[in-house]
């Protein structure tokens, strides 16, 4: 008996030891269950656990964006959710009328200091007029893509594709942030 409860105290500290994050992990977002492709994410979809860095793909999300999401590919429980495996279209929602359109950027400094719910200005290219005034910031990309997922209205959506047009790369479009509303 005394064997029993030794094996049990011993196997309950290892598991706390075990289980305990170490200092150089960082939280992520996993996949509670397995999730199809469109599934609305809600309570209990997702869990956050904490992984070491090293680890981590890039793009890891240490926390879900505000506002409702959807799954864009399909998850398997367990697997670690980035940006790319929501949709874009949820972050719309509340928004009619509005168009959301990706607008790369040259320097993924500007998408870095840029975050959800800021207002941008979108200046062309070719004279430096703008063609997106008080664009509403959905969701920022870095990495070796960077860009700005913007909602504007649709006649906004060509202005900014005929701006593109210039410069199909996008690195010539200037995004200027607004100051926040009084």
């Amino acid at each position: 008996m005394a064997a029993v409860l030794a094996a049990l105290v011993v196997g309950g500290g290892l598991h706390l030891v075990v289980s305990q994050p170490r200092p150089e992990d960082v939280p992520v977002v996993v996949a509670a269950r397995a999730l199809p492709v469109g599934a609305p994410l809600g309570e209990g979809d997702t869990e956050l656990r904490h992984l070491p860095a090293s680890a981590l793909p890039e793009g890891a999300l240490e926390g879900l964006p505000p506002g409702r999401h959807q799954v864009a590919v399909p998850l398997q429980a367990g697997e670690i959710l980035s940006a790319a495996d929501l949709r874009t279209s949820a972050l719309l929602e509340g928004l009619p009328d509005r168009v959301a359109v990706f607008v790369p950027l040259g320097e993924p400094t500007v998408a870095e200091a840029l975050g959800a719910g800021d207002a941008v200005d979108v200046h062309s290219p070719v004279d430096g007029a703008v063609v997106a005034r008080e664009a509403l910031v959905l969701q920022t990309r870095g990495g070796e893509a960077p860009g700005l997922w913007l909602a504007v209205e649709e006649n906004t959506a060509a202005g900014l594709a005929a701006a593109r047009g210039a410069d199909p790369v996008g690195a010539a479009l200037s995004v200027a942030l607004r100051p926040p509303p009084p």
